[in-house]
C-alpha cells in the first residue's frame, strides 16, 4: 500500500500542513461487509475520469455479491449504470444520508462497512462521507473512483476526508481487499 500522504494531494499540501496533520495518520482498509454507496452528481459537473474506474469497481464489487445503492439527487439520472435490483434513493440535500432512507439500506443488507464512489468529492460525496462515518460505519473510497469539477477542491477534499472520516485509496489497493 502505498505511503499515506501519497495520494493525489501530495502536490498542493505544504509540509507544515502534513506535520500538523500527522496524528490522522493510520492503517487504512476496506471494513466488514461492505456496501458500495454510489453518490451520482446530478446535474452538477463533477469531471469525467472517474467514471471508469467507479465502474470497475461496481463490476468487481458485482462478481463478488458485494452490494451496491445509487443515490441521486431529485430528478437526476445516474451517472453509472445500475443494475436491476439495486435500490435507487434520492438526497434532497448533499449529504446520501440526510433527509433520504440511504441509512436503513444499508443496515438492512448487514453492512458493517460503506465504500463511497461518485461525485463531486467536494460537495455531495464529502458529505456522504462524514455522514456515513456519523452512523458508525466504516467508510473506504478509492480516489480513482471519485471527481470534481474543480482539480483543487477535489485534492483539499479528499485530504480532509483522509484524515478525518474514511480510509483513501488507489482503487487497486481497495479492490484487493475485497
Amino acid at each position: 500500500m502505498r505511503d499515506f500522504e501519497d495520494y493525489c494531494w501530495r502536490d498542493v499540501v505544504s509540509d507544515e500542513d502534513l506535520y500538523i496533520y500527522a496524528s490522522y495518520v493510520r492503517p487504512r482498509s476496506v471494513g466488514p461487509k461492505p456496501v458500495i454507496v454510489v453518490v451520482h452528481p446530478g446535474d452538477a459537473p463533477s469531471g469525467d475520469t472517474w467514471r471508469q474506474d467507479a465502474a470497475r469497481l461496481l463490476s468487481e464489487a458485482r462478481t463478488r455479491n458485494i452490494p451496491v445503492v445509487h443515490s441521486l439527487p431529485p430528478n437526476a439520472a445516474p451517472s453509472l449504470a445500475t443494475k436491476d435490483g439495486e435500490p435507487l434513493v434520492t438526497r434532497p440535500c448533499e449529504s446520501a444520508f440526510f433527509s433520504s432512507d440511504l441509512e436503513r439500506t444499508p443496515r438492512r443488507q448487514g453492512a458493517r462497512s460503506l465504500i463511497l464512489c461518485g461525485g463531486p468529492s467536494s460537495g455531495a460525496l464529502r458529505a456522504s462521507a462524514v455522514e456515513g462515518k456519523s452512523f458508525g460505519y466504516k467508510v473506504a473510497i478509492a480516489e480513482d473512483t471519485v471527481g470534481d469539477i474543480s482539480t483543487f477542491l477535489h485534492k483539499i477534499a479528499l485530504f480532509e476526508i483522509a484524515h478525518k472520516y474514511a480510509d483513501v485509496m488507489s482503487l487497486e489497493e481497495l479492490v484487493s481487499q475485497l
